[in-house]
């Protein structure tokens, strides 16, 4: 019975520690946060918006110099605010 009980600790223990978590370290992780599709945020996206969208850059709010190329997406597509 020990024999199990301890088998079964040490495997939870390796899934744990092999389970590849780095804490947010990673250069190709996802670069997009969504939110059930209601509101969706693209870092550096730079891709086009689509005709079915009103789109708003924020050049045309404000000048600025330095763009990020962030996306933010609303209402499953419906509103766009993109930063370049």
């Amino acid at each position: 019975m020990q024999t199990k009980t301890i088998t079964l600790i040490s495997l939870v223990v390796a899934s744990f520690f092999f389970a590849g978590c780095d804490r947010g370290r990673a250069q190709m992780g996802p670069k997009e946060a969504n939110l059930l599709g209601i509101a969706t945020y693209e870092k550096g996206a730079y891709s086009n918006t689509g005709a079915l969208t009103a789109a708003v850059s924020t050049d045309e709010l404000y000048p600025r110099r330095n763009v990020s190329g962030d996306k933010a997406t609303f209402l499953w597509g419906l509103f766009t605010i993109k930063d370049y």
